[in-house]
C-alpha cells in the first residue's frame, strides 16, 4: 500500500473528482457515508456524539456525519471552531444540509468551547492532512480542552494538529485521539512512535479513490498490508524436496549467549529452510545438539567464542550475530566469512556492532544483504543519535541507498529500508516483542527466507511481517507482559497458514 504526501493526497482527490467523474460534495458524503458505517457497526452503544468540525473539508466530512448519525437516531451535537474566515464551499452546503435537530454552536472565543460530558463520544474533524501550520489561539485551546477530557476521541483522517508527511507537528499542540479513521492509506506520521498518543488505534477506510492514480503516482514509502505480504509468499508443491528449500547457516553464540543462537537457529528452521546449520563455540556444542535435533552444528575450535570459519560454498543463505559476542579473534573470524561469502548475508546485534567499530568492512559487504539494527545498533552504525524516527528512518533510506543494502530497522512498525530508496513499514506485531530474543529469532527467520531463494527485499518484507504476526497470534493466549521470544516462534507455523486464507 502507497503511502502519499499531503500533497499528492490532494491531487488523488482532484484526480478522481475529474477522472470519475465526482463532483467533490458528492466524494465527501461518500467518504462521510463510510466514516458513518464505521462507527454503526462498532459505536452504536455510544448514543451522544459531539462532533468539532473546523471549516474545510475535514469540517465538511463532520457536518456530513453529523446528519447522517442523526437520521440513525444519534443524538449529535456539532461545534464549528472558527480558526479562519475562509470556509470551504462543501462545508457551507453541508452546514446548510444540517437538519435542525442537530444541535449546532460556534466556537469564536475561549468561553464558547464547552465543558465535555465523558458519555459523549467525540469526534475530530477540525483540520484534515493538508495542514501545514501549527493550531493557535482558539483552535489550540479547543483541542486542549478535548484533551483534558475524558471522552473516548475519534479522529477523522488525522488527529487534528498532527501533520501528514512530516514531524515538525511533535512540538505543538495535537489531538490525543484513541482511534484514527484514516481515509484511503495511512499518513506518513502515524508509523512513528512519537505520535502514537495522537494516532491511538489506525483503522483505514477506503472510499473508492482512482484506481489509475494509485497505480501511476510514484512514492518512496509504503506500509505492508496482509494482501500485499500473501503476493510474496510462495506456497509449497506436493512434489517439493528439502533441497530446493536451501542449506541456512547461523553464526553466533558464546559463553553465557548462547540463548540468543538456539532462538535463532528455531526460528529458521520453522521458516521452512531445507537444512539448517549453526557454527557454535564448543561450550555450546551439546546445547545445541540435544535441544535442536532438526539442526546440524559446528563445533568452533574455542570453547567460549567462535575463532574461525568454516567450509562455505555449500551453503545459499548465512545469518550472523545472535550471542556473538565483541572478542578480537571473533572479529576475525566474521570479516573472514563475509570477505569468503559472495551472496547477500543477514547481520544483526554483535556482528552490527563489530561493523560499526571496522569501517573499511563496508568494502566487502554483498550487494543487498540485510542488516537488522534497533535503534541504538543503527545509531552505532551511523555514529548519530536522532531524537526523531522521521529523520531517523530517512538516514536509513539513505544508508540502504548509498550502501547498496538493506536495512531493517527494528522498533513499532519496523522500516524496511531499499537500495532503490523505498521505504516499507511493517503492519504486525506488538508491545510483546519488546524483549531479549526477538531480534534473534528476527533473524533466523529472514535467513531462513533467503535460504529458500526468496529475494532479499521479499525475505526481508515476510520475515518481519511473520515475526509480528506470530508475535500478535501468540499474545492472546500470553498477554504482552508474559510473551516470551520462544512463544513467537511456535506461532510461526500458524502465521505462515493465516497467508493462505
Amino acid at each position: 500500500m502507497k503511502l502519499f504526501t499531503a500533497e499528492q493526497i490532494r491531487a488523488w482527490d482532484k484526480y478522481t473528482i475529474e477522472n470519475e467523474p465526482i463532483s467533490s460534495i458528492d466524494l465527501m458524503e461518500r467518504a462521510a457515508t463510510k466514516l458513518t458505517d464505521w462507527y454503526l457497526e462498532n459505536c452504536s452503544n455510544f448514543k451522544e456524539v459531539t462532533i468539532f468540525c473546523g471549516v474545510g473539508n475535514n469540517g465538511g466530512d463532520g457536518l456530513v456525519m453529523g446528519r447522517l448519525l442523526s437520521n440513525e437516531g444519534f443524538n449529535v451535537t456539532c461545534y464549528i471552531v472558527h480558526f479562519s474566515e475562509n470556509q470551504s464551499k462543501d462545508f457551507q452546503e453541508n452546514l446548510e444540509r444540517l437538519p435542525k435537530r442537530v444541535a449546532l454552536h460556534h466556537i469564536k472565543t475561549e468561553v464558547d468551547i464547552p465543558s465535555l460530558d465523558q458519555d459523549t463520544v467525540i469526534i475530530d474533524c477540525i483540520f484534515g492532512s493538508g495542514l501545514s501550520r501549527a493550531p493557535k489561539g482558539i483552535t489550540q485551546q479547543t483541542i486542549v480542552r478535548i484533551n483534558q477530557s475524558n471522552s473516548p476521541v475519534i479522529s477523522v483522517d488525522i488527529a487534528s494538529g498532527l501533520y501528514a508527511d512530516h514531524y515538525a507537528s511533535h512540538f505543538q499542540t495535537i489531538i490525543e485521539a484513541d482511534i484514527t479513521l484514516t481515509l484511503e492509506t495511512p499518513k506518513l506520521s502515524m508509523l512513528f512512535v512519537e505520535n502514537a498518543k495522537n494516532v491511538g488505534e489506525m483503522i483505514v477506510l477506503p472510499i473508492q479513490l482512482s484506481e489509475q492514480y494509485l497505480s501511476e503516482t510514484v512514492s518512496n514509502h509504503f506500509f505492508s498490508t496482509d494482501d500485499v505480504i500473501k503476493q510474496l509468499y510462495k506456497p509449497r508443491s506436493k512434489f517439493d524436496h528439502k533441497g530446493k528449500f536451501g542449506n541456512t547457516l547461523l553464526v553466533g553464540g558464546s559463553k553465557g549467549m548462547m540463548g540468543a543462537i538456539q532462538l535463532a537457529t528455531k526460528a529458521a528452521l520453522r521458516s521452512g529452510t531445507g537444512k539448517t546449520t549453526a557454527l557454535v563455540p564448543s561450550c555450546g556444542y551439546e546445547i545445541m545438539q540435544a535441544t535442536l535435533p532438526e539442526a546440524m552444528c559446528i563445533a568452533d575450535p574455542s570453547r567460549n567464542h567462535i575463532v574461525a570459519s568454516t567450509l562455505l560454498k555449500n551453503f545459499t543463505a548465512i545469518g550472523i550475530g545472535p550471542g556473538l559476542g565483541q572478542h578480537d579473534q571473533t572479529r576475525k573470524a566474521v570479516r573472514s566469512i563475509i570477505e569468503d561469502f559472495e551472496k547477500p548475508i543477514v547481520l544483526d546485534a554483535d556482528a552490527l556492532n563489530l561493523l560499526s567499530e571496522n569501517e573499511e568492512w563496508w568494502n566487502f559487504i554483498p550487494e543487498n544483504s540485510i542488516l537488522t539494527p534497533h535503534v541504538g545498533e543503527f545509531e552505532r552504525l551511523t555514529g548519530v543519535h536522532y531524537v526523531q524516527s522521521f529523520d531517523r528512518v530517512e538516514a536509513a533510506r539513505k544508508m540502504a541507498i548509498h550502501r547498496h543494502i538493506i536495512i531493517v530497522l527494528k522498533g513499532a512498525n519496523t522500516a524496511i529500508c531499499l537500495p532503490n530508496g523505498e521505504v516499507h513499514f511493517n503492519s504486525t506485531g506488538n508491545p510483546g516483542l519488546a524483549k531479549g530474543g526477538s531480534g534473534d529469532a528476527l533473524l533466523g527467520i529472514i535467513t531462513g527466507l533467503l535460504s529458500q531463494k526468496y529475494t532479499p527485499k521479499d525475505a526481508a518484507l515476510l520475515g518481519v511481517y511473520l515475526h509480528g504476526k506470530a508475535a500478535d497470534i501468540a499474545v492472546q493466549d500470553r498477554g504482552y507482559e508474559s510473551l516470551i521470544t520462544t512463544d513467537v516462534i511456535d506461532c510461526l507455523g500458524k502465521a505462515f497458514i493465516s497467508l493462505l486464507e
